[in-house]
């Protein structure tokens, strides 16, 4: 089946799938299941009432081929004054014998005084590498990844939080064949045992967490990673994320997002890379990354709208510069269904165009950003 065809199909299935799964009156309420009195309004709608949360995962691109995945969470709210808070599980396997499973959360609770983000993840990836590294060489690697993430935020004062994270995770990354095997060893590309903690500030003036409307989002971090937390290597790694969203009109949001990731003394297989949508995580590596990207997000049904996206990503350091063949760009569309209108919950299918032959399609749990 070609590239195209999946795609036709998977856009095929969102369709299908948003048509039949709640009215577009339904309301969510994630406290409480209606009361016995209370009308039988059909399975969708108490569905979308109801705590539990199931999206199906969609990547494709010529890199990772297609992959196909499952997301099931429990939605619950702690108290009156924190947002919902998700707990979820999810796996995916791809056609290139690809497969990973993971469990995370984000918790608000504590009159959202306290905030926490957790995750673990596991599994093995084959990438399919066309131009590794820009140098026009094919590279295939199997890499296996196993990590856990925590991170736990106390509000010092209003929509400023501060706290405290740790990471632990082992990457392994071997070439399929000789060739590739000479190519990674030659770009310094190994596997990396590494553990370490840092300082997280954040600062939250959204309206909403899932689907903002209007408000700022802004968080620097650190993370230190040193042998003595059990680790192969010390290095560090800082990181800045800044989101704006603006509402133009009572139906269209604009999204800004911003920021930049440096490393210290990182090994090669742990520098910064292009993650913008339409590009495939690993293939272009660098010491820093700078990135920028805005989003248009019109709703032209009670929970269904469309967006359209562009970003550009630049690599610098170690005597690169931010410019020529240092510079991605990207654009795209996209459509989105509110899945849980309470919590503003969606789910969204795009496509994203990058420069040569990268690209992708997704349908993924909320937005990008």
């Amino acid at each position: 089946m070609t590239t195209t065809c999946r795609h036709v199909l998977c856009i095929g299935a969102l369709a299908a799938f948003a048509f039949i799964h709640f009215p577009a009156n339904a309301q969510s309420d994630s406290s409480a299941p209606p009361s016995s009195s209370e009308p039988d309004d059909g399975l969708m709608a108490r569905q979308a009432r109801s705590p539990w949360l199931l999206v199906p995962l969609v990547s494709s691109g010529p890199k990772l081929g297609t992959s196909l995945g499952l997301m099931g969470g429990y939605i619950h709210r702690f108290d009156d004054q924190s947002p919902a808070s998700l707990v979820a599980v999810q796996g995916k396997w791809s056609n290139t014998d690809s497969s990973t499973v993971g469990l995370g959360g984000k918790l608000y609770f504590n009159q959202d005084r306290d905030r926490a983000v957790f995750g673990i993840v596991g599994g093995k990836v084959t990438n399919d590498y066309l131009d590794f590294l820009g140098t026009g060489q094919q590279v295939r690697t199997n890499e296996t990844l196993r990590g856990y993430f925590l991170r736990y935020q106390h509000a010092m004062y209003p929509h400023l939080y501060v706290g405290v994270q740790a990471v632990r995770n082992n990457y392994g990354v071997d070439g399929i064949d000789p060739t590739s095997d000479q190519i990674l060893d030659q770009a310094g590309l190994t596997g990396v045992d590494a553990g370490g903690v840092g300082i997280a500030i954040t600062w939250d003036s959204r309206d909403n967490q899932n689907n903002p409307t209007a408000g700022t989002l802004a968080q620097l971090n650190n993370i230190a990673y040193r042998d003595r937390f059990g680790g192969d290597v010390s290095y560090d790694v800082y990181n800045l994320d800044w989101r704006y969203y603006l509402s133009t009109s009572e139906n269209n949001v604009l999204a800004f997002h911003g920021g930049g990731r440096w490393t210290h003394d990182a090994p090669a297989s742990r520098e910064s890379t292009v993650e913008l949508r339409g590009y495939t995580r690993g293939q272009y590596l660098g010491k820093n990354q700078l990135f920028f990207e805005a989003e248009n997000r019109y709703t032209f049904l009670p929970r269904v709208g469309a967006k359209v996206f562009a970003g550009v990503t630049c690599l610098y350091g170690n005597g690169k510069s931010c410019g020529g063949d240092q510079v991605y760009p990207m654009a795209g569309a996209g459509l989105f269904y509110v899945l849980k209108p309470k919590e503003n919950m969606l789910v969204s299918v795009e496509y994203a165009q990058g420069k040569g032959d990268n690209h992708g399609f997704y349908i993924r749990f909320g937005n990008s950003f």
